[in-house]
């Protein structure tokens, strides 16, 4: 039971840091695109499209692009179990 435990904590772990991770560069990809003014930005992490902001007028609209950022979500969760997984181990011997 205890390992499950540590199993579902190292999954919230993982989410959060996903959802942290994203909103900073969310919002670096906001401060890019007033900076440089484009019509259309998408935002990326490691080449995974999770953010596309256009310009309305003269303010950005952001639209999520959900399966992107649950891919990024999926992959912040996998490291973090294998990452509680490994210190286990390496406590264990």
């Amino acid at each position: 039971m205890k390992k499950k435990i540590k199993i579902v904590v190292a999954l919230i772990i993982g989410f959060i840091i996903a959802m942290i991770l994203m909103s900073v560069v969310i919002y670096f990809g906001y401060t890019n695109a007033y900076r440089t003014n484009l019509d259309t930005l998408t935002v990326k992490i490691l080449g995974i499209p999770i953010y596309e902001l256009i310009k309305s007028g003269t303010e950005y609209v952001g639209k999520t692009k959900e399966i992107y950022m649950g891919t990024v979500c999926c992959i912040c969760m996998l490291l973090s179990v294998t990452v509680e997984e490994l210190i286990s181990r390496v406590k264990h011997k």
